[in-house]
């Protein structure tokens, strides 16, 4: 947990976390795309944690804060987190749920997993985006070859928002690939990303975004 310079505290990714030097890419593309469809995502900056160099990541790991950026999604707080799209009568989650569902399936959630927010009447938020894009160590091959097949998770369509679902079929197919290209770029230019696989993203998204959009208003009871 990090408090930034404009007051608000993010959980913070960095390159020497302990799952892969993927992670904080992988999770500022998601954050900035989600920000594009307006899935409620928590909202992602890129932090600088040269001011705390040397403090230790998780205590007793010895594994210490290096110079450079990393990864930070603002805290919502208090939350438990879930693998369980519950709740969807309390505050407006019949809309949240359908941002959760067209995410996930747009940018290929491979372990699906929420915030829900205990004193926002159980609001949920995406988060952990580390294995969306195919997969922890994604690579141009796997984001090629997973097409426009449907991402993993399902979604019962029981009291789900019909206006909200064809609002995100509609900000899909309104995307063009330089929207996508232009909410990916800047990283940077330390984290081991090459122009090139950052275009095999934006690619990934552009020829997933048509059939993620009639999968969205095939769920319109």
């Amino acid at each position: 947990m990090v408090l930034g310079d404009d007051s608000e505290r993010y959980w913070c990714k960095s390159l020497n976390n302990f799952q892969s030097v993927r992670l904080p890419i992988t999770e500022q593309i998601v954050g900035r795309l989600g920000d594009l469809i307006d899935a409620p995502v928590c909202r992602c900056r890129v932090v600088s944690l040269d001011e705390i160099v040397g403090w230790e990541i998780r205590q007793g790991t010895g594994r210490l804060v290096e110079v450079g950026y990393a990864h930070g999604s603002r805290a919502v707080e208090p939350t438990l987190e879930t693998r369980e799209l519950k709740f969807r009568g309390d505050d407006d989650n019949r809309r949240r749920h359908c941002g959760l569902y067209a995410l996930c399936d747009w940018l290929y959630c491979g372990d699906p997993q929420w915030l829900r927010a205990t004193d926002e009447d159980n609001a949920y938020y995406s988060h952990d985006h580390g294995f969306f894009l195919t997969g922890l160590d994604w690579t141009r091959e796997s984001l090629a070859n997973c097409g426009t097949n449907q991402g993993p998770i399902t979604l019962v369509a029981d009291q789900l928002d019909p206006d909200e679902l064809g609002r995100l079929a509609d900000a899909l197919e309104g995307l063009t690939l330089d929207d996508v290209e232009n909410a990916i770029s800047g990283l940077p230019t330390s984290w081991p990303v090459s122009d090139d696989e950052l275009a095999a993203v934006a690619q990934f998204a552009d020829i997933r975004k048509a059939p993620v959009a009639a999968r969205l208003r095939s769920l319109v009871a």
